[in-house]
This record gives C-alpha cells, structure tokens and sequence, in this order.
C-alpha cells in the first residue's frame, strides 16, 4: 500500500497527558490514538508492529511445542468464586471489570485466564497419557488500573500473552518452566530489548515462585536489586537482603525519656544521639478480610528498616482462614483519630518481624 492511502496522521505538538518519550512519539507518529483514560486504539502502522512482534512471540513458543488458543474474555463469576479469587480480584486489588447481564449472573472481563484455563483442562483432560499440555494464547486483558499512566505501559485493556501447562509430576514441571524461560529470553533478544530476569512475588495468581523479565528503562516503575556477579536479582518486593551491621548502643540504662517533635526514626535518632540500627519502631496496620471483619496488625520492626506491605499481605493472607475469611480486602495504617479509637479499647496484637 502507498502511504499516501494508508491512515497516517501525525501531530506537531506532544499531548499534554504524554509523560515519557514513548508514549509522545507513538502519539505524535501516529500510531496509536487516545479513546479515555489507559484506552488507545491502534492505528495501522502501530497493528503491523504488533503482529510482527505477535510472529516472534509465536515462533518461540511453538518451538517449545505449546499449542496456540483463544480463550473467551467474557468469564462467569462462579469459576472465579470456586478459586476463591472473585472478591480478591473485584474487591482487594479491584482491577477486575465486572458486570451483571439481563439475567442477573454476575461476569468479569477476563484479567487473566487460570479459572478458564482450569476448567478446560478438568473437563478435557481423561489420562496422563495427554500430559504434559501446555496451551498458550495472545489476548487482549482488561485490568481497571487506578491511574493508567505512561501510554501503553500501564493501560486498561492491553494485548498480552499467556500460557498455562499441566503435568504429572514436579520434574514434567520444571521442564516446561526451562523451556519457557529459553523462549522468553530469545523474544526478548529478538526484539532487540536489554532485559534482567528477576525473582518476584507472585501476587494473587499465587504459586511456589514467580520470575519476572524486567525491560531495563529509565521510565520503568519498578526497581530492581542484583548483585554485580548476576547470580542473584529480584524486585524489591521479593528480594532477600541482609541488614546493616548494629552500632554500638551508647545507653548503659533504661529510662523513660520525652521525645517530642519526633516523628520520624531519623529525627528521634537524632534527639537520642543514636543510631537508628538500635532503635526499635511499631507500626498499627488495619486489615479488612473479605468477611467485613477488621483486625490490627502491630508490626515490630528494626528502626533503619521499612515495612514491605507485600510481603506482609501474603502473611496475612495465609492467615485468612482463621479469620473464616478468605482474602484481604485492605491493608492500611489508621490515621491518627483512628488510632486513638483503637487505644482506647483492649486490644489484641500479632506480632510479626520481617
């Protein structure tokens, strides 16, 4: 096609709302066109390079023997219920759409796919014989992102691919896992990115672990630890590391002192004329399960560290059951009125240390 016949539209002037170098000059190119808040429409030029980074992503995955589907984004509320996953992912974390039809039954757009994914299997699947099976698709998510920012880096309807295997055994697992990761490093060798796989938390989708392939951006919006051998790296809300050596307490005694006008550990280790290595902070969380029933948190923890509230949901989370709950609903610190209600009742802690 000539290009004077093909939609092509530029701009001269960058978009207010258009942060990052990406983002203006796939604007201002004419790639790809706003519709609302994280929704673009992708012009011709912009659907030409999806369908050939589509053929990248489909060579590497057919090598490894997967076979391509396409899975409805239309996903009733009962499979999600039966995970236990539907209030985590509409209430919790809220980035699932969802919707009732003209019969009253309740569906969601399809964030992801393991309730659909499952079901197939458990209705298809007769004997061993047919496993190992691993089934992958490239479909468009919705995820209602509470600040869809960056372009097409955080939308809320994207294209994505997604692939699930099931096995006999641990070891068929641990296979398909390698050849996975073989094809994720040659796609993102093809397209020419400098990447870092990464170790990460596994958030509700939930499993024994999780890897993330992080695109090395100034733009990007996670941060990432490694160690300059890279035989170790992990996103912040998965990474082990050790602390700082203690200081020497200066304090030979235990008194009770004032300090006002303190309400940083930097500016209490200031007044004390100590380190922060040696003081001891609290933190109050509340959290709310999924059965509308509050809990307060008392986290214990070394003055010069920070809380990691993932790592913390995923504790609590496993606590749920004790609760007759099933997830976490929310997870915040009370304000100060809040706090005062709580002190003035007799309380119950757990005490946890990170």
């Amino acid at each position: 096609m000539r290009l004077n016949q093909m939609l092509f539209v530029t701009l001269r002037e960058t978009p207010a709302e258009a942060e990052i170098p990406s983002h203006q000059l796939l604007l201002r190119a004419g790639y790809i066109r706003r519709i609302g808040s994280g929704i673009y429409a992708y012009m011709p030029l912009m659907w030409r390079v999806l369908q050939k980074i589509s053929q990248i992503v489909r060579e590497e995955m057919d090598a490894t023997g997967a076979q391509e589907c396409l899975l409805p984004q239309l996903q009733p509320s009962q499979l999600w219920q039966e995970s236990g996953r539907w209030d985590t992912y509409t209430k919790a974390e809220g980035i699932m759409f969802s919707l009732t039809d003209r019969s009253d039954r309740e569906l969601g757009l399809g964030p992801t796919h393991e309730e659909i994914i499952t079901t197939i299997a458990r209705e298809t699947i007769r004997s061993y014989r047919q496993l190992p099976l691993n089934l992958y698709q490239i479909q468009t998510k919705f995820r209602d992102e509470i600040r869809p920012r960056f372009g097409l880096m955080r939308g809320r309807e994207f294209i994505m691919k997604d692939a699930y295997s099931f096995h006999t055994d641990e070891a068929s697992l641990k296979e398909t896992y390698q050849a996975m990761d073989r094809a994720y490093r040659n796609i993102m060798t093809r397209c020419g990115l400098e990447f870092r796989p990464v170790d990460a938390d596994s958030g509700a989708i939930g499993g024994s672990g999780s890897q993330e392939f992080m695109i090395l951006a100034e733009a990007g919006e996670d941060e990432i630890l490694y160690t300059e051998d890279g035989n170790y790296a992990a996103n912040t809300e998965k990474a082990v590391s050790l602390p700082a050596d203690l200081a020497e307490s200066p304090f030979s005694s235990y008194e009770k002192l004032a300090t006002p006008n303190t309400e940083t550990i930097a500016t209490l280790a200031e007044t004390l004329n100590c380190s922060p290595t040696i003081i001891v902070k609290n933190v109050l969380y509340e959290v709310i399960y999924d059965n509308g029933m509050t809990v307060l948190v008392l986290i214990n923890i070394r003055g010069d560290r920070d809380v990691n509230e993932v790592k913390l949901t995923n504790e609590l989370t496993k606590l749920a059951p004790q609760y007759q709950a099933k997830t976490i609903i929310a997870l915040n610190v009370p304000d100060a009125t809040a706090q005062k209600k709580w002190a003035a009742k007799t309380l119950a802690f757990r005490l946890y240390r990170t």
